[in-house]
């Protein structure tokens, strides 16, 4: 197939006729490798970036990716025997390089987040028998689950047989080999957990929201402003959770240096960065970027999107893109409820030329924030009742 647009184009059209499922708004580059295509199902909104291989050549096998599941470039998903099934949640991402093979069963839930170079092997040489070549004596295939809303940090390997508890963290560069319970933080070689997610909340919560010292020995009279603020803080917090893991994945599929999510203010008539990966000062520092000025309030204004490959030849409100040092801009408009709400924009250091293709999945990231903070938005105009 063709490298450029018109290659995704084909492909959409094309591999509904060979793939058992194909779902809507599939994203496939090129080099993307299927064995045994009628044994694969991919879901809505897939995306299956550069040399990612996907195979269920044994019999009985099949892979399963759910929607809105994306595969970062060259990453292997191998059924590796048979009667295996591999199956991704929806909404999970797989970082690049990673390794995910049976023979046993795989399943990973929905919402997770594999980091780079991890593994996933549903099998384990059998070398009890020093008598035998160790390739001789065949391999366990208990199989392996993964909750859903995991995060497994870079480098993870996760063995034959374990089952990781939903919502757990994995540290980078962990060796699984029995069971994190729910909500785990585990580490070390072999992992071992340290922490568990929600006693940690508990503790958090008990500190700042129901002693009297932790708030400064002060008791709100204002109950319905608080109501409103606790309200704000349920909105933000799966926002935010949200947010940083796409700047992640974005940053490293696209190998930029900076990420940025820029909302309207209050009034309308500003921005303000709402999340960043390499621009964290535009917080710190407050900036507010006047609609229509600048790289991003001009986006918001027009609305289309920008690339710019030199960003001295233009106008630049922000004092921090140049303290950065940054060198070429892509940006695209966030819209929810068919209205502007903010800015996406993505940055190199170095001098660089976005390409249509990677402006295709700039948009298509935008897309997905918009869809994500258009229920925020919802929340954040419903009224206060002081009777509940």
């Amino acid at each position: 197939m063709p490298k450029l647009a018109m290659g995704t184009a084909a492909r959409r059209k094309f591999y509904p006729l060979i793939l058992r499922h194909m779902g809507k708004k599939v994203f496939i580059q090129e080099g993307v490798e299927f064995l045994s295509a009628e044994k694969i199902e991919l879901g809505d909104e897939v995306y299956l970036f550069g040399n990612v291989k996907l195979n269920a050549w044994n019999d009985n096998c099949q892979i399963l990716l759910g929607d809105r599941v994306a595969i970062d470039r060259g990453a292997d998903i191998t059924c590796a025997g048979d009667n295996c099934t591999i199956e991704i949640g929806d909404g999970t991402f797989v970082g690049p390089y990673s390794c995910i093979a049976g023979p046993g069963n795989v399943r990973i839930g929905k919402d997770c987040m594999i980091a780079a170079h991890s593994g996933i092997v549903a099998n384990n040489h059998i070398f009890a028998d020093p008598l035998q070549r160790i390739r001789d004596q065949g391999v366990t295939k208990k199989g392996i689950e993964i909750g859903d809303d995991c995060w497994l940090g870079y480098g993870v390997k996760v063995l034959d047989g374990v089952t990781i508890g939903k919502g757990s963290v994995i540290g980078a560069g962990a060796v699984v080999t029995k069971d994190p319970p729910p909500y785990s933080v585990a580490v070390g070689v072999p992992a071992k957990a340290i922490a568990n997610r929600l006693q940690i909340q508990e503790k958090v919560t008990h500190q700042h929201e129901y002693n009297p010292v932790a708030q400064g020995d002060r008791v709100s009279t204002n109950p319905s402003r608080d109501r409103a603020a606790s309200k704000n803080e349920l909105a933000h917090r799966p926002l935010e959770n949200l947010l940083q893991a796409t700047l992640e994945c974005i940053r490293h599929i696209l190998e930029v240096d900076t990420v940025a999510v820029l909302l309207q203010t209050e009034n309308g008539e500003q921005l303000a960065v709402h999340a960043t990966l390499g621009l964290e000062e535009e917080i710190e520092t407050g900036v507010r970027i006047p609609i229509g000025q600048g790289f991003a309030g001009k986006i918001a204004a027009q609305p289309e999107l920008t690339i710019v490959d030199d960003l001295s030849t233009i106008e630049v409100y922000s004092p921090v893109l140049r303290q950065k040092g940054l060198h070429s801009m892509l940006g695209v408009p966030l819209f929810a409820s068919n209205r502007v709400v903010g800015v996406f924009h993505i940055g190199s250091l170095h001098p660089r030329h976005f390409t249509n293709k990677e402006a295709q999945t700039v948009r298509y990231v935008a897309d997905r924030i918009g869809e994500a903070i258009e229920p925020v938005l919802r929340l954040w105009q419903m009224p206060d009742y002081v009777n509940g």
